[in-house]
């Protein structure tokens, strides 16, 4: 048989071989694998800011100091309930007696147990009891406050890394157009249509396509670890994300995310209740210039020598401060000018929000209007590149015209990324200043 006569038949070997490991290798894909590693984790932009609610230092760090302010509260109300204590002792003394003239022997045994009771004190306790209760309240709103901090700097690492993606992207491909105009450059001087020059000018435009592309892979790898740390987790390294730099917009008006934020902000609520905690430290202050009114009893068995004999006491006494130095006086001064102060810090703190959420509504406006026209920028610079590069290809345009178009191409495809993130991050910005 002749060599030809068995291509035929080689060739058919070959393909029933070929079917034989496609089949082999699409059932050991139907099968799991238990080397192959997991499905790398992918998240939305709300998953991230759960998870860095769930896990950030500083959630609970302000959790930790809720705790403590409702300690410092149950501190306060502990002088609401009596103090017993119970005491036993042995004492042995030796003295002179001057009128025996001689050396005496004194020794005490005792065991005994006393309650003392502050029986009205004319507002003190609940005074403090209603300040700490404040200045718990002040500690839980600083707590919303940091979560919302929290969400927001994780939102914004999220489209920085969106932003970073879309930029590697498009860095690539314009490396990969910079290599194709290289290879044409090239074959056009070989074959003596064109200068030297075009060849020189596309390799350099190469290589600084990709520095930049260098610079683009940098710039991701630092924004995907800063997203981990603005989570407060330290992995997966391998995660993915879902989501698009420009998701529509915000409904409602600037007067409904004003009103919200004047509702909503946990900065302004933790303002009204240190308001509260200062009037119940004025109230605490006055309370001053009142008596207080303290009960005691004790009983016990005390004696010189065994067996010991019973023993108890009773008192009711009511003091009655009448001068202290001026310091009660110095001290309701004192209240009454920090309440003052604080309203007056409400005020400005109410501006201040009214003023950051009209800001960042107008910022999140031209970031929307800017976005828009970009990508109009890029629709053309599109246009140019294509017509651009169709000119080079037939001899009819030059090197210039084609590297212009390539580098207005990068420069609108860098500028509508950044303005699709600038409104993202102006969109959380307004979600932070109306306090959601």
């Amino acid at each position: 048989m002749t060599i030809r006569a068995w291509i035929p038949i080689a060739a058919s070997l070959l393909s029933l071989a070929a079917m034989g490991s496609s089949a082999h290798a699409a059932d050991n894909a139907a099968l799991p694998d238990p080397g192959r590693s997991p499905a790398p984790a992918t998240w939305t932009v709300d998953q991230v800011a759960d998870i860095a609610v769930r896990n950030h230092p500083l959630v609970r760090q302000s959790d930790a100091e809720i705790a403590a302010a409702a300690a410092r509260k149950g501190q306060a109300q502990s002088g609401w309930y009596p103090t017993v204590n119970l005491s036993t002792g042995y004492s042995r003394v030796r003295d002179f007696s001057v009128q025996q003239g001689e050396r005496e022997t004194t020794t005490n045994k005792f065991l005994r147990g006393e309650l003392s009771w502050m029986l009205y004190d004319f507002g003190r306790t609940g005074a403090s009891v209603d300040r700490a209760d404040a200045l718990a309240a002040i500690s839980r709103e600083n707590a919303a406050a940091t979560r919302e901090d929290v969400v927001f700097i994780a939102k914004v690492a999220f489209y920085n890394v969106l932003r970073a993606e879309n930029t590697l992207e498009f860095q690539r491909k314009n490396v990969g157009q910079r290599e194709s105009l290289l290879r044409q450059a090239q074959a056009f001087y070989e074959a003596g249509v064109r200068a030297k020059i075009d060849v020189v000018r596309a390799e350099a435009n190469l290589y600084d396509s990709r520095a930049l592309l260098g610079q683009a892979q940098n710039e991701l790898r630092v924004a995907r670890i800063t997203l981990l740390q603005r989570m407060g987790v330290d992995g997966p390294a391998g995660f993915q994300l879902h989501g698009a730099l420009f998701e529509g917009k915000m409904e409602g008006t600037l007067e409904d995310w004003s009103a919200e934020a004047q509702r909503n902000r946990p900065e302004i609520r933790a303002l009204v209740e240190k308001e509260r905690s200062s009037v119940e430290s004025l109230r605490l202050a006055n309370a001053g210039y009142m008596p207080f009114l303290v009960g005691g009893a004790g009983f016990g068995y005390e004696a010189d020598e065994f067996p010991l004999q019973e023993s108890y006491a009773a008192s009711v006494t009511l003091n009655y401060p009448l001068f202290s130095g001026f310091l009660t006086r110095e001290q309701v001064k004192e209240a009454r000018a920090t309440l003052s102060s604080v309203r007056y810090e409400i005020i400005e703190a109410r501006r201040r929000v009214r003023l950051e959420v009209e800001r960042t509504a107008y910022g999140m406006q031209e970031a929307q209007e800017r976005l828009a026209a970009r990508e109009k920028q890029r629709e053309a610079s599109e246009e140019n590149l294509r017509l651009a590069t169709a000119r080079y290809e037939v001899g009819a345009g030059d090197i210039i015209e084609m590297t212009d178009a390539q580098t207005q191409m990068v420069s609108a495809d860098t500028e509508t990324v950044n303005t699709a993130f600038d409104y993202a991050v102006t969109q959380a910005a307004l979600l932070r200043a109306m306090g959601r």
